[in-house]
């Protein structure tokens, strides 16, 4: 686009086709009597003219051009065969062009002076294009380069048309082979999940669960309306997790609600926050646990295996109904406040979290613990998981994995958040936290630990849906930082896996403890059982 300057005497626009009506002293071409000073004279622009020039307009004759661009829809595509349309519905590929704007036939306005010879025929009713200036191309404005047109841009993925524009975009498919455009249509996905389940194990008893679990959660795209609750958009859409999950059980009871956003404010930084309200009945005491946590975690780009965290948990611990008196519970009975600040480095290349069989998974974690109590506690887990076979489809796999745990935590721990071992996740052989220190008959466990195992899995149907395992549990849990009272278990074991009743494996463990303390108590089978829907 061309901005022009007009100057001069008013005239009447003449309209094509119809004969303009001349005022006394002009002729029918429009130009004023020979008496009036010449443009040049007056320093007159002319309509056409460049505002900087100072060359009238009417030194440059109007002169006939032949066209020197192809028309707009003529061109050859830049490679490729397109598709004929499929249906009615479908695009025409074959004719996407955007069609040349018309030219548009400028008439003189209300003051404005013509060149002298008169106005030539508009381009657009037969006539020719309008004249060059020295040394210019046809089609460019003057005073630009080729290929730009001012205020003028094309459209997306659409060239100038003609020749001698140098920048054209590169052909999208080259040479000439043939190309399918594929239209695709996607919906998203069902995030959320209701589960219903029960469970029951050796260490807890009977369990419920009930789970609402949203992956795909927007905590601030609050509901407009009761369509937005109905058709499920209220709350969705940003990528965050929320998670409501009952346990009630015979001996335990967790209630909790978790909400994790995996990338603040769009970072590598996840932050995950969590409330919970816990109440469990032991041997020697009840415990009640309500508080909450939150926790800070990044995982690297150059090794997506390896993150750090950083949290904070304050709880309130409520520790009632003793069944014998010892020091350890005595000092730890009614409400107890505890603050701890951790720590900590994971890196986890293993296949699957709950029937992992290659890859590893490095822990540490240190925590400085506030309140009524103060003590640091740390924790250094490693296991890694050995693939012995498999069958050319991958399924059949022979395990061999092994396992440590060691803990350590300052000398004023209070017996509530001391270590324990025995039971199907610590120690098999012996009954839940049986093998753990005592005090006075009652089981108050140690502020240091040492847990290892040995376990080889192998396949016994062709559907992999029955393995099974030996084991040797091997470990201590002792008053302080030594090795008095080594426990021994070797056992086997079942793993069945049945996918209506979740991820997790039935486990059904038997294991003789050959060595032990005199005063633990031993369970010679263990089992977890799980069902979720």
């Amino acid at each position: 686009m061309i901005d022009l300057v007009l100057e001069g005497t008013a005239a009447e626009p003449e309209v094509y086709g119809e004969a303009r009506p001349t005022a006394e002293g002009e002729s029918k071409t429009g130009t004023s009597s020979a008496s009036e000073a010449s443009p040049s004279a007056t320093g007159t622009i002319w309509r056409g003219q460049s505002p900087g020039s100072q060359q009238p307009y009417a030194q440059q004759p109007y002169s006939q051009q032949p066209p020197t661009q192809q028309p707009y829809g003529s061109q050859q595509p830049y490679g490729g065969s397109p598709l004929a349309p499929t249906g009615p519905e479908a695009l025409n590929y074959g004719q996407s062009t955007v069609p040349p704007a018309p030219r548009v036939a400028q008439l003189p306005a209300p003051g404005q002076v013509e060149p002298p010879g008169g106005i030539p025929p508009a381009v657009g009713y037969g006539g020719a294009l309008p004249p060059m200036a020295p040394g210019a191309q046809p089609g460019f404005a003057p005073g630009f380069a080729p290929g730009v047109v001012p205020g003028v841009q094309p459209l997306p993925g659409q060239p100038f048309p003609g020749a001698g524009f140098p920048n054209q975009p590169p052909p999208v498919f080259p040479g000439n082979e043939p190309y399918v455009v594929v239209d695709i249509d996607a919906e998203e996905t069902q995030t959320g999940r209701l589960m219903i389940g029960a469970g029951v194990n050796s260490n807890a008893g009977l369990v419920g669960n009930i789970v609402i679990d949203e992956q795909n959660f927007d905590l601030f795209r609050l509901p407009t309306s009761w369509d937005d609750i109905r058709n499920g958009t209220a709350f969705r859409g940003a990528g965050q997790r929320f998670r409501l999950e009952a346990a009630p059980g015979t001996q335990l009871q967790r209630y909790t609600a978790t909400f994790q956003e995996p990338y603040l404010f769009d970072t590598r930084i996840g932050l995950s926050t969590s409330a919970s309200y816990y109440t469990r009945y032991f041997y020697d005491w009840a415990e009640g646990r309500v508080g909450g946590r939150v926790g800070l975690g990044y995982q690297f780009a150059f090794a997506p295996d390896l993150s750090v965290n950083a949290g904070f948990r304050g709880e309130s611990v409520d520790v009632f109904e003793p069944r014998v008196s010892a020091p350890a519970i005595n000092e730890m009975l009614g409400t107890n406040s505890v603050y701890g600040f951790s720590g900590g480095i994971i890196h986890d290349t293993r296949d699957s979290p709950f029937l992992p069989t290659q890859g590893h998974l490095l822990t540490f974690e240190f925590e400085q613990v506030i309140g009524t109590f103060v003590y640091p506690r740390g924790i250094l887990e490693a296991r890694q998981y050995f693939l012995l076979n498999e069958r050319p489809d991958g399924s059949g796999r022979h395990v061999l994995s092994v396992g440590s745990v060691l803990g350590m935590s300052g000398p004023d721990t209070p017996a509530y958040d001391n270590f324990f071992a025995g039971g199907y996740n610590t120690l098999r052989g012996f009954v839940f936290r049986g093998a753990s220190p005592r005090e006075n008959g009652a089981i108050v466990g140690g502020p240091f630990e040492w847990l290892n195992t040995v376990e080889y899995l192998f396949p016994i149907t062709a559907d992999d849906s029955l393995r099974g395992v030996v084991f040797t549990d091997f470990g201590t849990v002792e008053s302080n930082v030594s090795i008095e009272n080594m426990r021994v278990a070797p056992g086997f074991g079942l793993r069945i896996t049945i996918p209506a009743m979740g991820p997790a494996p039935i486990a059904l463990d038997f294991a003789v403890p050959v060595a032990y303390a005199p005063y633990d108590s031993q369970q010679l089978f263990s089992f977890f059982v799980g069902f979720a829907r």
